[in-house]
């Protein structure tokens, strides 16, 4: 099965505009289970995130920050090969090598840190190996973001998609959409998250589909992009596919 990446880098926002005659734009006031089962149908399953190992997964959300996911891609391929992307290699590289081989990704400087820092911060934990499995540290968010160079949104990527820790994303993508259908147009991260608990309970949905939501919002912001509205939503199956494909699962 083919996956898409996960480009988050900072994108344009949608013109809002009109919706095409005989098309009606996403309900107002859409509930959480609403608009998932709408992206569902407008998008299908993305299957997300696209990653041989946890700390791939990890490594990935940090060199994606304000770029495309095919830069990245590029970067954790000369990362495999060269036998970084576990956490004990990461922890030991040199920074000037590390910086290197992660140019493709951009701001060389800032993410070679982080990723340095996030390999020492697992080590710290005892986690050695690739892949982590689930965890029930209640603390595990305000650990990671005592990690230089990891904030509010990345910080819960990687509680989500590598510890298995239910949270919803509340990224640009997803404080775009959000306003389309009915909900406050929130600044911030952080305000998103502590004022959006009206909209979002992460007890109501299951594990995997709060990974697929993340991903399902970023394909929708990509499509509204080249759309320059969200009315697809309220349509069928678009066939939208918002990125290069992904490895085969």
């Amino acid at each position: 099965m083919k996956k898409r990446h996960p480009d988050t880098s900072v994108t344009r926002e949608p013109a809002r505009r009109k919706a095409p005659d005989g098309a009606q734009g996403p309900k107002a006031g859409m509930g959480a289970r609403d608009l998932y089962e709408a992206l569902v149908r407008a998008i299908g399953r993305v299957n997300w995130w696209p990653a041989e190992s946890d700390f791939e997964m990890m490594v990935g959300a940090i060199l994606v920050q304000h770029t495309a996911w095919g830069n990245v891609d590029t970067s954790l391929a000369v990362l495999r090969q060269a036998g970084l992307l576990e956490p004990v290699a990461m922890a030991e590289v040199g920074y000037d090598r590390l910086r290197a081989l992660i140019s493709p990704s951009g701001f060389m400087k800032a993410k070679a840190r982080t990723c340095i820092g996030l390999a020492q911060w697992m080590l710290g934990r005892g986690l050695r190996r690739p892949d982590v499995g689930p965890s029930a540290d209640r603390r595990l968010r305000e650990s990671l973001l005592a990690v230089p160079g990891v904030g509010p949104e990345t910080a819960d990527v990687i509680r989500l998609y590598a510890f298995d820790q239910p949270c919803f994303i509340w990224d640009a993508y997803a404080r775009r959409l959000l306003p389309a259908v009915g909900w406050p147009e929130w600044g911030s991260y952080e305000t998103a998250r502590i004022q959006g608990a009206a909209f979002m309970d992460p007890a109501g949905f299951g594990l995997d589909e709060l990974k697929e939501y993340h991903g399902l919002i970023v394909e929708a912001g990509k499509c509204a992009r080249q759309t320059g509205d969200w009315s697809f939503l309220a349509e069928g199956p678009s066939g939208f596919d918002g990125g290069t494909p992904g490895r085969p699962s």
